[in-house]
């Protein structure tokens, strides 16, 4: 009878997943929607018409190389092919991008409060748990073939439970003031979690700054009469020496994470915070500087802060001004503070970069569009790619590059060959070069581009793998859609 039963559970399975990857397949087969009835691609309807500059859109095979795949007898990936993954794993690079698909799938379910970055943490590893215990599995936090099966099969799925975050708390009062005042930028949630507890210790300090009697004890004044020694030696004179009250100490403030008294004065207003103190600009550094990009990048303005006002801060803080309308100077003055610290500052839709890439799998494209001070909607390259296969796709969705993933030759370990001018999107995924093999000779080809190919990374020609390496720095945009 065990047997029985053991070898019914086992077809089951076997029939699920054969179904699962039929629909894993479709779901990922290229459209064949309205715009490409319409002779329009979708990167052109997004960004509209435009001067593309350099075109590539056809190619010759490079240095004589045949147009053979670089994988070779290695290529046995597959999407289908689950395998076992649980804290600390990441995906690996020109490979199936398992995690990021992974990650996707618990955002969708409300299970991932966090973003797709093809790494198995703490947040991941929570979220699985939470899956599979609502999902009738053993909450282990490992996301073993079966668990990925059940979240991507859609079939009477449990998804997340609301989480039941006091919104009057102490907390969430604590993390709006950080937020508006520019010491945090991660979401308000309620939750004292370690950013939330870096933001109160950052506040603290830049308070001990300005005011250097916040949160001190005073020290206790000597006694009126001094002690004098009167064990000295001939010659010597006597010596008074101040004594501190009985049981007192002076107490030096040392700022930390929770919440207290002297925080709550500031966040519940019973003392005001002063969130002008000077004005910056272009070329000038320092916590005041940083305090404005935080609030930037809290409101989508600003990806990176590092205390630097340089021209993506310039940029960033002009489009925040046109938005909230105020003149667009570039320039953090009082006026521009007072709005940007303020609870009424409006919020971007999208950070502002010098350009955002569209990645097209439908037919097989990449489209920059650059930054004109209020969109991207001057469409300036177009270029052939190659993305990856059915079997191995290339991960859709918005995602923040990871930047330059070394110098000019970047190998794959797994398959011992290179590609030049690497720029990480996520996890293991990359745009890079058409192929070398392990001596560095061509082994891919530019007339290949335009079809899928790859294990998930976008492949494109050297130059134009080179101009994504020169200009779209960390964070850039970069949409991947079908």
């Amino acid at each position: 009878m065990i047997g029985i039963l053991y070898l019914g559970r086992e077809c089951i399975f076997l029939f699920k997943r054969i179904i699962v990857s039929a629909l894993i397949v479709a779901m990922l087969a290229p459209g064949t929607g309205a715009l490409a009835e319409e002779g329009m691609s979708a990167g052109e309807a997004l960004f509209g018409p435009g001067n593309y500059g350099t075109q590539v859109d056809s190619g010759a095979l490079e240095g004589g190389a045949t147009d053979a795949d670089m994988y070779g007898a290695n290529d046995t990936a597959s999407a289908s092919n689950y395998p076992t993954l649980r804290l600390g794993d990441s995906d690996s690079s020109d490979g199936v991008a398992y995690i990021v698909f992974m990650q996707n799938r618990l955002i969708e379910l409300g299970y991932l409060n966090d973003d797709a970055d093809g790494t198995y943490g703490e947040n991941t590893e929570v979220a699985i748990r939470e899956f599979q215990k609502n999902n009738g599995l053993q909450a282990t936090g490992i996301a073993d073939p079966y668990t990925q099966e059940m979240l991507y099969s859609g079939n009477n799925l449990v998804y997340a439970t609301v989480d039941n975050t006091v919104f009057g708390s102490d907390t969430m009062r604590v993390q709006n003031a950080m937020a508006q005042w520019g010491f945090m930028f991660s979401k308000v949630d309620g939750k004292m979690g370690e950013n939330t507890r870096t933001a109160i210790k950052t506040f603290k300090e830049y308070m001990a700054t300005v005011d250097p009697t916040y949160g001190v004890t005073p020290t206790p004044m000597p006694t009126e009469v001094p002690e004098v020694s009167t064990n000295t030696t001939f010659g010597d004179m006597p010596v008074a020496m101040d004594v501190l009250l009985e049981g007192a100490n002076p107490i030096v403030y040392t700022a930390n994470g929770e919440i207290d008294e002297p925080l709550l004065e500031y966040v519940d207003g019973a003392k005001t915070f002063q969130v002008f103190r000077q004005v910056v600009r272009n070329g000038d550094s320092g916590d005041e500087v940083l305090r404005v990009q935080k609030r930037l990048k809290a409101l989508k303005y600003l990806y990176s802060t590092d205390g630097a006002f340089g021209s993506m801060t310039e940029n960033s803080l002009k489009f925040f001004q046109r938005k909230n309308g105020l003149p667009e100077t570039g320039i953090a003055d009082q006026d521009t503070q007072m709005k940007l610290f303020s609870a009424s500052a409006l919020p971007s839709e999208e950070y502002v970069f010098p350009y955002k890439i569209i990645v097209d799998i439908g037919d097989q494209r990449v489209y920059v569009g650059k930054w004109n001070g209020s969109s991207y909607k001057d469409l300036v390259k177009k270029f052939k790619c190659s993305t990856g296969k059915d079997s191995t796709p290339t991960p859709t969705g918005t995602y923040q590059a990871g930047g330059r993933a070394g110098g000019e030759w970047y190998y794959f370990k797994d398959f011992n060959c290179y590609a030049k001018w690497a720029t990480r999107i996520v996890g293991g995924i990359l745009f890079h070069s058409v192929t070398y093999n392990s001596h560095k000779r061509p082994s891919g080809s530019v007339s290949s581009l335009g079809r899928k190919a790859s294990h998930g990374c976008i492949r494109l020609s050297v130059e134009n793998a080179k101009w994504i390496y020169d200009n779209c720095p960390r964070g850039t945009t970069v949409v991947i859609q079908k």
